[in-house]
């Protein structure tokens, strides 16, 4: 038995005790590294969730000779090393990786430098900086790209914080924010109360592990107790709720903190960091902006701008009809009108109602009353963007492409702002939207309270069209021709009751217009779509055929659908090419070499570029240095890097396609706990000409007598409620 004591570099975590302790391989940092397996028990690890894989340890203990023998019969010798102190030395410097690759004043470094200073220099970057040793960089970067580097080194406000968030393991988009928001004070307000990162979504249980070890924080400390309260009601964000039952809240905070759980609960609600009203309790931040959108409604609400205008803008909707070719619906023109005397109006219906056109209506009356020059349109996907520019001929963009690219001189004082598809609008984006309405300006809401809520937090139009507030809803199908069904069945399953199986569904024969139903076991409902797929044209070339599924894994999800599709269309040239710094390179999806002619979706937002999680698109080419891909109609260059947010796009979960439409749909009907009334209505209303439902018929009418996607705790009614009381 011998002694160490050194710095090691976790390579592999092996083992996790559920009650603390760790096991995990590691190297030393020698040029010729050797390696230590390390056996920690509980009182040194208590919290073995704080290891990652690339971190570096300071290690002190004994270490033996051990033989590890294999399950295969095999054995070998490792040097097992049990400490007696454990001690957290740094991460990997995954933010200042960011920090050189992003900002502006590293201009001309790119990532894949970024990647190999960081791992080459290391921390050594900030000395090397200090020295002005411009020279030891020179072999990586040009003599102008590396001053630069240098000159942004020395300049920034506070390198401690980077190291202190990699110290945290705090993940760089988390840093990003950090920085960007606390700037020179972050340093400070971290070590004052670590347990701030939480605000940030940082993980508790590091930040936790930390501020108790390094910083001597007890277990009993405010910051700590408010801190885990907290993390309660952030934690119920990712449901969609924007609050919790104030005894819902009690319960999670118990399970968390025991004994210290009412106390924690009082100083929140002290410190006002958290809100009780009522039985709801929720985060300041939040009750703070569902309060907010309530005002700002409320104020829009009660001002009626046109009033005493009805005959001019009945006129004006006489002259829409001539150019149209046709005549609206006594409810759409009274939708019009409504839209055109309020400040704020909520417009509704299902699919074929309409309300497409209505949107057009009021651009056209709007802009020849004169009441504004300048009109917004916009959706949150940027399909549904596009739907809208092409019905009604004015540009549409998204809601993310507005934000980023729209500044606040440059919206008139009585600028309209018209939102599609505002049941996928979540109450952060609602309240960004709101707080950028001009002094005389106006917001007309259109959607369906029908289709799936938000992805992200609240129900935001399903709380509107319940107030008293202007709105209209169409109810009227106008698309119900006789070669189509899709609206009439839209509209059974929309009001459908408990026991009804009256749902009438076409023979299917191939293309043709309508809703069509196979039945199907569920162990070939995958190769059950594919042939549909294929007998409705679907050759994986284009969106014009799309598959449906309320999941992603297991047996009917979309990797499984995507992956089948690939096998058997997918044939244009395989993207592989030489890169200068990471050699031969090769993208795979599943395991599916990427290839020319391929549909894939891209899985971060990037709003800079207009690309949003869930953005379909094709590749079109490649080079030396990157891959082109045309997400619908915006042709973008993807860097080596930003391959790895590809996924396939022959199928996609029914939330990612929500807000988009394609020709014809196969939607799969299998059991699980997405499947309801609002998941398969979304997901009929996404095609144009033809619906094939694939599954078992008794799962469809059970999931349609249940409505679970709506059940969210959300505070936005009652503040609705007073304001507009």
């Amino acid at each position: 038995m011998s002694a160490y004591s050194g710095l090691l570099q976790i390579r592999k975590v092996r083992n996790r005790g559920k009650i603390g302790g760790i096991i995990f391989s590691a190297n030393t940092l020698e040029k010729k590294p050797t390696r230590y397996v390390v056996k920690a028990d509980w009182k040194i690890a208590p919290t073995p969730s704080i290891f990652k894989e690339g971190h570096i340890w300071s290690v002190s203990g004994n270490v033996e000779t051990q033989t590890i023998k294999w399950k295969d019969g095999t054995s070998a010798n490792e040097n097992v090393l049990v400490p007696n102190e454990l001690r957290f030395a740094k991460a990997s410097n995954e933010n200042l990786k960011r920090l050189l690759s992003e900002s502006k004043e590293f201009a001309g470094v790119s990532k894949i430098k970024a990647e190999k200073l960081v791992s080459f220099f290391g921390d050594e970057l900030y000395q090397i900086a200090a020295n002005n040793e411009i020279e030891r960089l020179l072999p990586m970067l040009g003599r102008d790209v590396a001053t630069r580097l240098i000159n942004g080194l020395k300049g920034y406000q506070d390198l401690n914080t980077l190291k202190l968030l990699d110290e945290l393991g705090v993940p760089h988009q988390i840093g990003e924010s950090v920085l960007r928001i606390w700037g020179a004070e972050a340093y400070e307000k971290i070590q004052a109360n670590p347990y701030l990162l939480s605000i940030f979504m940082a993980n508790l249980k590091m930040v936790d592990e930390y501020a108790i070890n390094r910083l001597g924080f007890s277990l009993d400390s405010p910051q700590r107790l408010i801190a885990y309260v907290k993390e309660v009601l952030f934690s119920a964000f990712n449901a969609g709720n924007t609050c919790l039952p104030t005894s819902e809240a009690k319960y999670r905070v118990k399970r968390l903190l025991g004994s210290l759980s009412s106390e924690a609960l009082q100083l929140a609600q002290e410190s006002g960091e958290i809100i009780v009203d009522g039985n709801i309790t929720q985060v300041r931040s939040m009750d703070i902006i569902e309060s907010g959108v309530a005002e700002i409604i409320a104020n829009l609400a009660q001002a009626n701008l046109n009033k005493g205008q009805e005959k001019q803008i009945s006129a004006k909707i006489d002259t829409f009809e001539i150019g149209a070719g046709f005549n609206l619906t006594q409810e759409q023109r009274e939708a019009v009108t409504q839209c055109c005397t309020n400040r704020l109006a909520v417009l509704t219906g299902g699919a074929g109602c309409g309300k497409t056109t209505v949107i057009e209506a009021i651009c056209f009356v709007l802009g020849s009353l004169h009441q504004t020059k300048q009109i917004f349109l916009m959706a949150l996907a940027g399909k549904a963007a596009q739907r809208i520019t092409e019905a009604t001929g004015r540009e549409a963009i998204t809601v993310a492409s507005f934000m980023y690219n729209v500044d606040a001189e440059d919206i008139d004082d009585d600028a309209v702002f018209i939102v599609d598809e505002a049941s996928m609008i979540d109450v952060l984006s609602l309240f960004k939207i709101l707080k950028r309405i001009p002094c005389r300006g106006r917001l007309i809401l259109t959607g369906d309270e029908e289709q799936l809520p938000p992805v992200g937090i609240g129900l935001s139009l399903h709380a509107l069209v319940k107030q008293a507030i202007p709105k209209a809803n169409l109810t009227t199908v106008k698309r119900q021709a006789e070669s189509s069904g899709i609206p009439s069945v839209a509209l059974k399953i929309r009001g459908f009751q408990k026991d009804e199986t009256d749902l009438e569904f076409k023979p299917f024969l191939g293309i043709a217009d309508g809703v069509n139903f196979i039945e199907c076991n569920s162990t070939d409902i995958e190769r059950k779509c594919i042939e549909v797929y294929e007998a409705l044209g679907g050759d994986g070339s284009n969106n014009d055929v799309l598959i449906l599924s309320p999941t992603k894994n297991l047996n009917g999800g979309v990797i499984n659908l995507n992956c089948g599709i690939y096998d058997k269309f997918s044939q244009g040239e395989v993207v592989n090419f030489d890169h200068e710094d990471f050699g031969n390179v090769n993208c795979h999806i599943s395991g599916r070499a990427l290839r020319v002619g391929e549909l894939v979706m891209y899985t971060k937002n990037d709003y800079q570029r207009d690309i949003r999680n869930g953005s379909v698109g094709k590749v079109l080419a490649f080079n030396r240095d990157s891959v082109t891909v045309d997400f619908e109609g915006n042709a973008t260059d993807l860097s080596i890097i930003e391959l790895s947010n590809l996924e396939h796009a022959y199928a996609l979960t029914v939330h990612k396609a929500q807000g988009s439409q394609f020709e014809r749909v196969i939607v799969v009907i299998k059991e699980s706990r997405n499947l309801d009334r609002h998941l398969i209505y979304t997901a009929l209303t996404r095609a144009k000409k033809q619906v094939v439902f694939v599954g078992q018929r008794q799962s469809m009418y059970s999931a349609l007598t249940a409505s679970n996607a709506h059940k969210r705790h959300t505070n936005l009614p009652k503040f609705l409620s007073v304001q507009l009381s």
